[in-house]
């Protein structure tokens, strides 16, 4: 029976469009295009959702690898990107609908500790009991250890909980440790239809 309903956070509670966010924090095209790949395609980004680089660190190698006349495009865009990470007001209220039917609801999700700088600003997040991410336990979806010590920190079991992320690939891996897995598109019907469907 399902108790628990496990939330990633990227496109599944707040949008994550690099495309989108970058152009919000540009005033040109080029700029655009040089937030993305010299920011959010950088090995220091991968390695801050690892959480084996400090955001000091982070921000630190960033700006010594880019022009002068860059930098303060690049420690703007990083300082501000999650100013334009909106989150999605129908998964709010699907939120709040099920935990009214009695369920527990928990973020797993693959980000950085600049998490903890914005998370309470968006209110979608405080309707959930546990807030999981890869940097604060250095562990990253879709290796299997995440999700272990996600359930085992939290005493949950794993066949009361299901998890719902956009990416096949770690639906796969929380069904490898017997989990519940719905892969989500950004349709709330779908993903209710199929919560009714295995009560």
């Amino acid at each position: 029976m399902i108790k628990n309903i496990v939330l990633d956070m990227g496109n599944v509670c707040c949008k994550w469009d690099v495309s989108y966010i970058a152009s919000q924090l540009a005033s040109s095209l080029e700029e655009k295009d040089y937030i993305i790949k010299h920011l959010f395609q950088t090995k220091q980004w991968a390695q801050l959702d690892q959480g084996v680089l400090s955001l000091q660190d982070a921000k630190k190698q960033l700006i010594e690898q880019i022009p002068d006349e860059k930098r303060d495009l690049i420690v703007y865009a990083f300082e501000h990107w999650f100013d334009y990470f909106d989150q999605f007001d129908e998964m709010e209220e699907f939120i709040k609908r099920y935990k009214g039917k009695g369920y527990q609801f928990y973020l797993l999700s693959n980000c950085s500790m600049q998490f903890y700088q914005y998370y309470q600003s968006k209110s979608i997040f405080q309707h959930f009991k546990e807030l999981y991410t890869s940097a604060k336990y250095q562990k990253i979806k879709p290796n299997l250890d995440i999700y272990q010590d996600f359930l085992s920190r939290y005493h949950l079991k794993a066949n009361e909980c299901l998890f719902v992320d956009d990416l096949k690939e770690n639906i796969d891996a929380a069904i490898k440790v017997g989990m519940k897995g719905f892969v989500y598109h950004q349709n709330i019907q779908e993903l209710e239809k199929y919560i009714e469907n295995i009560l």
